[in-house]
């Protein structure tokens, strides 16, 4: 039996005596989504079936809808009143605007934390990059993207500005929604060289050197996105092409949610 999208085995489910409703309930709703997303166990245009959801975060129905609707709201969910809810779509317009914004914010967090970095947040951060590194080598590539979308998160952390910091977490969970690449794909593009340039020029003291190497770091990251977009959308017209019409069905018990 396949294990649904929002669990990482048949074992997951929300923990015991849990609430159903409020906000607790939808901040499960929340986690169990941004986690498939992140992990790449659910594509861009999928749709969300309620009774998987329920499973998972052992929310209630009204807890499910407005941790949607929170989805919605921060660009991640698509909620439509003739087709229910589905994970998000990005153009490739809406995918540069999404790196312009990172760029223009993450150039101003680490201009300032260039200039504002203690001794101890240094060492903090070499040794972050150095066990991304090991992750990378090792082969834990769940572990490893994990870790490289969080170091820009640090960053903008280590910075001391909570607001930028809240907005650039938001754009990175959007990233994959980019590409359509599977988790078990071994990634072309790692970012491990750029964050140890990054953080050195961070320990220089150059403000504009870090900034312009996290610009060219960004860039490159939305090229390799975009041609994984591209090859996956290809991928996706030939499995269409030889399914058929019907070839993508869902089972008639699988409801997706409905506004």
């Amino acid at each position: 039996m396949a294990v649904p999208p929002f669990f990482r085995s048949q074992k997951d489910r929300a923990p015991a005596g849990a609430a159903m409703s409020g906000p607790e309930a939808e901040h499960r709703v929340v986690q169990v989504i941004v986690e498939a997303i992140m992990d790449h166990r659910v594509a861009p245009g999928a749709r969300l079936i309620e009774r998987e959801l329920a499973i998972a975060s052992g929310a209630s129905r009204s807890a499910i809808r407005n941790g949607l609707m929170r989805l919605a709201h921060a660009g991640l969910v698509e909620l439509s009143p003739n087709k229910g809810a589905s994970i998000a779509m990005c153009s490739p317009d809406e995918a540069r605007q999404i790196f312009d914004a990172r760029i223009v914010i993450e150039t101003a967090a680490v201009k300032k934390l260039a200039g504002t970095i203690r001794e101890g947040e240094l060492e903090r951060l070499r040794a972050f990059v150095e066990d991304e590194r090991k992750a990378y080598e090792r082969g834990r590539m769940e572990d490893a993207r994990h870790l490289s979308r969080r170091f820009h998160v640090l960053l903008a952390e280590m910075a001391g500005n909570d607001v930028l910091t809240g907005v650039i977490r938001d754009l990175i969970n959007r990233q994959p929604l980019l590409s359509w690449s599977r988790p078990e794909t071994e990634p072309r593009f790692c970012g491990n060289h750029a964050h140890s340039e990054i953080v050195e020029a961070i320990a220089s003291r150059d403000g504009e050197r870090a900034a312009h190497l996290n610009m060219e770091h960004l860039r490159a990251l939305e090229r390799e996105l975009g041609a994984d977009r591209a090859a996956a959308m290809q991928e996706l017209r030939s499995a269409q092409a030889a399914d058929g019409p019907d070839g993508n069905a869902r089972q008639a018990d699988e409801s997706p949610v409905v506004d």
